[in-house]
């Protein structure tokens, strides 16, 4: 027994000593943990593989192991194991004392005492960490190649699925399928035809099947490429299916991303009005597009296998295939230009692009040529060169890099540089002028300093012909990366006929264009210049208003030319005469204005009127006749007389009418009375122009006496002015006015048709004629159609023309202006008797008097004023009286105011005569009282003495 006991001991020991032998030289690590889950045991391979002694293992509890990084999963898993005595297995990380990390397969089995109870665990960990480096490297293998791969074991109907395989197919990692939930991924249809895409592959035992699929991930459907390996038994029956699924989605998509690509071109090639043809090394062509087969009016298989100048007998197509052949021999791309004449004969341009096609290997196989139809494109650029010749507008650029420049056609006529294709900056220098050059470098300068996009500028430029031109230019400048200036890009217009236009219409806006000397508004501008100079240095300006008396006088007799000569001439002088600093102006008719600056005391102004006194001390020669003339001007000063412009040229304008009303030929300061003159001469003007429509203007009459028989023989019509307030208005009060302002004219016609309606009613109360002499203005003759108003007026009243008498003054003749006869001849044909009136106060000699239709002489008054009292005028009356009755005229002395004067005239021959002597002038009803109390042999009844 105790023999049998010690054997049965021996054995196992031995089988001890054997088991602690074979676990000691296990590769993997193994440990025992008792009932408590306390370390119990430990083998060799732990203890080299932890890199811990082994009393630090041993009796140590699972968190008390440095080497178990997740202990609390461990000891959890232990404790399940000895609570169910089941085993268990999963993977663990262990971590070594230098640092490197270790995977495990750890499997868990209990140990069990001879009662089955469970009293501890063997924990056997086999290093998986170089098949988790290998699995890792799959993955990653199988990540980058957007693959995964399965095993399904048709005897168990369970696949074994990598992760990517799962991912790939929208599914977790870890998925199991069966046959049936493989199919299950893909939508019914495509299920059922992989099913029988199988059974097929199976039924011809075949070993590989290869298809593509399409699963839905996230809503994205991502199409897939399968590779699957069939294996079979012995017996020939289908064991297992190995297969790899690709993601080819990228591939699928970037394929049809390629084909739209190819359809959109192909459309594009087949739509695009652009001509594109492919040729091959022999100029044959090998594709066209349909807008070549338009052009060329000829099908496609007529076209293709050709060349150019198969079809068009002409140079051009042979210069084509030479750019073809130079294309395809180079391998580098040309522009050319083609042209030929379509069906209709009409002239078409192409802008050949033609580009080498390579083949993988780099060499040229063909050659692409497309070509674009330029001709309106060429068209417009002539138009547009067209406009720019007419508007003299050009282009041009200046690489500053390359230091090369462009300029258009245009441009080179419009800066005259010869035609070539390049031009230097000395080129440009050369024609500029000398003190421009350094001021448009340095505004360059300045432009690049600030780093300007824009410059403008305007400068002269002297062209090789000699001819001077004015340029304005708009510059875009372009810079580099570092800051430099790189390239300017220009605009350059002519603007030299703008700019004579520009200096044509200032000279026009402020300068008078017949006397050249500044207008009113230049005046006016220089005027408050000085008047603000004086201002702040306490200083006077004086402004002198100068009137040539008498002017409109040289204009009747002498005509608007003589009047225009006589202007410029007494320009002239004034500019001479003054300082340079003195501002003489014209400010229309015969008006001048003078500005005096820099005025210490009023006695200076003496001087400057002296020197104007001298300019009208010399005759002027006017149509081969010397003539005097003199001025009548007025002065005012600042700040004394006027503190701003338009008061001081007021007062003035107030002083010259006072130095008018003064005699004329003589100049006058402004004092504050004058102002009131000026207002006055303005308010009748103002009253004037409604006198007719008011009816306030009437004729009076004055008697015309037959010095023959003492008989009232007609009467001189003269006009009054009885205004509603200041009554009856003098005629030296406003006749004056009406004849500047040019109311005169209407005031005339009304004249006129009154005289006309009151010899018609004299006529048809007393049954015989009264002739009436009726003022005729120059203005009426220079102004309208005389001849018409005066023969609407004899048609509306029914007045015959011998009625009337027609009285003009001798000035209207003295020009012999072919109108003036012209007018006078009619009127005298429609007959009317032509008297002139004021005679021997002309400017001229008194040869008019045979050229002329004048029937009458009227003696001015200022001869028979003086006819007793001074010889010379009784001469001068008795000569005139002579002439008339030479020339078969009748003469009529004005101004008879005594007896005396009248029994000389009578002696002397005179036919009549009228003035205060007989009456002064009264309305018609007086008149009419006084013809009828007229005693025929008593001349003068008012006095009774004859």
């Amino acid at each position: 027994m105790r023999n049998t006991e010690a054997t049965l001991e021996k054995t196992l020991l031995a089988h001890q000593t054997l088991f602690k032998q074979l676990v000691d030289s296990s590769p993997d690590a193994i440990m025992r943990h008792d009932a408590t889950l306390r370390c119990i045991y430990a083998n060799a391979t732990l203890v080299i593989v932890s890199g811990q002694p082994m009393d630090t293992i041993v009796g140590a509890l699972p968190q008390e192991l440095p080497f178990v990084f997740d202990a609390k999963s461990y000891a959890e898993r232990l404790h399940n194991v000895v609570r169910l005595g089941a085993p268990s297995g999963f993977e663990m990380e262990w971590g070594l004392p230098d640092g490197t990390l270790r995977w495990c397969q750890v499997r868990l089995v209990p140990e069990r005492d001879e009662r089955g109870a469970v009293v501890g665990v063997m924990s056997v960990c086999h290093d998986i960490t170089a098949h988790k480096a290998l699995q890792a490297k799959l993955e990653k293998a199988e990540s980058l190649a957007r693959i995964g791969f399965w095993e399904l074991d048709l005897a168990t109907n369970l696949a074994h699925m990598s992760d990517h395989a799962c991912r790939l197919m929208g599914r977790q990692p870890g998925w199991a399928p069966s046959a049936a939930e493989l199919l299950a991924i893909h939508p019914k249809e495509e299920g059922e035809r992989i099913d029988r895409l199988y059974r097929a592959a199976i039924a011809a035992r075949e070993t590989a099947v290869q298809y593509d699929y399409d699963v839905v991930v996230d809503g994205e459907v991502r199409h897939l490429q399968l590779h699957a390996e069939i294996a079979y038994n012995s017996k020939g029956k289908a064991k297992t299916f190995f297969a790899v699924s690709q993601d080819i989605t990228e591939r699928v998509l970037a394929d049809e991303k390629l084909r739209a690509r190819e359809q959109e071109f192909r459309l594009l090639v087949e739509n695009t009005p652009d001509n594109i043809a492919r040729y091959d090394g022999e100029c044959r062509r090998v594709f066209v597009n349909d807008a070549l087969v338009k052009l060329m009016g000829q099908p496609a298989s007529a076209l293709l296998g050709h060349k150019p100048s198969d079809s068009v007998k002409a140079p051009q197509a042979l210069d084509y295939e030479r750019v073809l052949s130079q294309v395809f021999t180079s391998g580098q791309p040309q522009d050319h230009t083609y042209r030929l004449k379509d069906k209709s004969r009409r002239s078409l341009s192409f802008h050949m692009r033609i580009v080498p096609e390579r083949d993988s290997t780099g060499q040229v196989v063909s050659v692409l040529s497309i070509g674009r139809d330029i001709s309106e494109l060429e068209a417009t650029e002539r138009r547009l060169e067209d406009a720019q010749r007419i508007a003299r507008i050009c282009h041009w650029e200046w690489d500053y890099v390359s230091k090369r420049s462009s300029i258009s056609r245009v441009g080179l006529d419009v800066l005259g540089l010869s035609h070539t294709d390049e031009l230097t900056m000395q080129d440009f220098q050369a024609i500029m002028l000398p003190d421009e050059r350094a001021s448009t470098f340095l505004l360059y300068q300045d432009a690049f300093a600030k780093r300007q996009s824009e410059l403008s500028y305007e400068h002269c430029l002297v062209l090789p012909d000699g001819s001077r031109r004015e340029t304005h230019s708009w510059v875009r400048l372009e810079y580099g990366p570092d800051g430099r200036a790189a390239r300017a890009l220009g605009v350059t217009q002519d603007v030299t006929d703008l700019k004579d236009l520009q200096r044509q219409t200032h000279q026009l806006e402020f300068y008078d264009p017949l006397t050249s000397l500044p207008n009113r508004a230049l005046l006016h501008d220089r005027l408050k210049l000085a008047m603000a100079d004086a201002g702040r240095q306490g200083g006077s300006v004086g402004v002198v208003l100068l009137d040539i008396d008498h002017f409109q006088k040289v204009n009747d007799s002498l005509g608007t030319g003589a009047g225009d000569v006589l202007l410029k001439s007494v320009a002239g002088r004034l500019s001479q005469a003054l300082r340079e600093y003195d501002t003489v102006a014209r400010l229309g008719g015969d008006e001048f204005a003078i500005i005096v600056p820099q005025i210490r005391q009023p006695s200076d102004l003496d001087v400057v009127a002296s020197r104007i006194k001298h300019v009208f001390a010399a005759p002027v020669a006017l149509n081969d006749t010397e003539i005097f003339v003199t001025a009548s001007a007025g002065i005012a000063l600042f700040p004394a007389d006027g503190a701003d412009v338009n008061e001081l040229m007021a007062h003035a304008d107030a002083a010259m009418y006072h130095a008018k009303n003064c005699g004329r030929d003589n100049f006058q300061f402004y004092a504050r009375e004058l102002t009131a003159t000026a207002l006055e001469r303005l308010k009748i003007e103002g009253d004037l122009r409604k006198a007719i429509e008011r009816n306030e203007l009437e004729l009076f009459y004055q008697p015309k006496v037959d010095l023959g028989t003492g008989l009232v023989v007609g009467a001189e019509a003269l006009m009054r002015w009885r205004h509603s307030e200041r009554g009856l208005v003098p005629p030296d009060r406003f006749i004056g006015v009406a004849e500047d302002t040019g109311l005169i004219i209407d005031m005339g016609e009304w004249a006129l048709r009154t005289a006309c309606a009151e010899a018609r009613a004299w006529h048809d109360r007393h049954g015989e004629p009264l002739k009436i002499a009726v003022n005729l203005s120059p203005r009426q003759f220079y102004t309208g159609d005389l001849v018409g108003t005066v023969r609407q007026a004899l048609q509306d009243t029914g007045c015959k023309s011998e009625w009337i008498e027609l009285e003009i003054t001798e000035s209207l003749l003295l020009n012999d202006r072919v109108d003036i006869r012209s007018m006078l001849e009619a009127l005298h044909d429609m007959g009317f008797t032509i008297a002139i009136d004021d005679f021997g106060t002309g400017y001229s000699a008194l040869s008019y008097l045979t050229r002329f239709p004048v029937d009458t002489l009227k003696i001015d008054r200022s001869f028979i004023r003086e006819l007793t009292t001074d010889r010379d005028s009784a001469v001068l009356a008795q000569a005139i009286v002579t002439l008339a009755r030479s020339l078969r005229m009748e003469v009529v002395a004005e101004g008879v105011e005594t007896a005396s004067q009248r029994d000389h005239l009578g002696a002397w021959g005179c036919h009549l005569a009228q003035g205060f002597y007989y009456s002064k002038p009264v309305p018609m009803a007086d008149f009419m009282v006084l013809l009828k109390n007229w005693d025929h042999g008593v001349s003068n009844p008012a006095t009774g003495t004859r």
